[in-house]
């Protein structure tokens, strides 16, 4: 069984478990250009429940405490794009920094927090074409000035990396993304071999898709977001709603079988493997293949 690792369950399992913290320290000090090891981590809100996981709008982030630093952070996948992401990054970030806060208690207590978000869609313009990871604080305008380090948010656009060229040799960072962008083969063999926790979040891979319990969870969330891509090119179709899966979808389909050949477009666009999107959409293999 091969894995979508933009899943956000699969990732939450893999980045976010107890057994894995070392996987999750080295992807925070490539992130955030600091070192942090295992045991300073403490992980938070681990649990699951099938009622959370069949809704599509609920994201599973990982909410870790750095107590020894008076630090939180939180780490999230998105994949779809619903519009407003600048403020739905600003209003969970609100909500993780003011949530320890009891009253009578004195600002102080209030710790820096860090939001990292992954998204698999454009977010930003950025006037350098090759870059995909942005870093945001509160400064003044005219000085510079830092008004204070208790916010810091990071985005990563994955869709941003997955159009550079191939290269020879990669950076930390683009090499996780690379792992997260589903990539394989060669490029994986390299990326894991620059990065050796990379190897070890793959073996945690075996160890999730053996497992029956995260196989229907995964299976649940891949569920939902199929369905969710399948709502809106349908309504597309009907002329009823714009929607926007990986960027704007525009025109209408005609005739039955260029509907399904469209929706199968934007599903290889979405790294699905050719299995589901013939499930889903009722194509050969063969044409899908074609269509790459």
């Amino acid at each position: 069984m091969t894995i979508n690792r933009k899943n956000d369950y699969a990732f939450k399992r893999i980045f976010g478990h107890e057994d894995t913290k070392d996987i999750l320290a080295r992807f925070l000090t490539v992130v955030l250009k600091v070192p942090i090891e295992p045991d300073e981590l403490t992980l938070t809100h681990t649990e699951f429940s099938p009622e959370y996981l069949l809704d599509k709008s609920s994201a599973l982030d990982i909410q870790i405490r750095r107590s020894e630093f008076h630090e939180k952070m939180n780490v999230e996948m998105q994949i779809g794009d619903e519009g407003n992401i600048e403020r739905r990054i600003l209003f969970y970030w609100s909500k993780g920094y003011v949530e320890d806060l009891k009253e009578g208690q004195d600002y102080e207590t209030l710790p820096r927090m860090i939001s990292i978000v992954i998204v698999d869609f454009d977010v930003f313009d950025w006037s350098d074409a090759s870059k995909f990871h942005g870093v945001f604080r509160v400064t003044e305008e005219e000085e510079g000035n830092l008004f204070s380090d208790a916010l810091e948010i990071h985005t990563i656009e994955l869709k941003r990396l997955k159009r550079q060229p191939v290269k020879e040799e990669w950076e930390a960072l683009e090499c996780w993304c690379l792992y997260l962008n589903n990539a394989e083969g060669e490029i994986m063999e390299k990326i894991a071999e620059k990065e050796p926790l990379i190897q070890r979040a793959l073996t945690v891979e075996d160890v999730f898709t053996k497992n029956e319990e995260d196989r229907r969870f995964y299976e649940l969330r891949e569920k939902g977001r199929h369905d969710y891509i399948n709502a809106i090119l349908n309504s597309e179709r009907r002329g009823k709603i714009e929607g926007r899966i990986e960027g704007k979808i525009e025109g209408k389909i005609e005739g039955k079988i260029e509907g399904k050949m469209e929706d199968a477009r934007l599903m290889l666009a979405d790294d699905m493997s050719l299995e589901l999107i013939s499930k889903y959409t009722g194509l050969s293999l063969e044409k899908i293949e074609a269509l790459r």
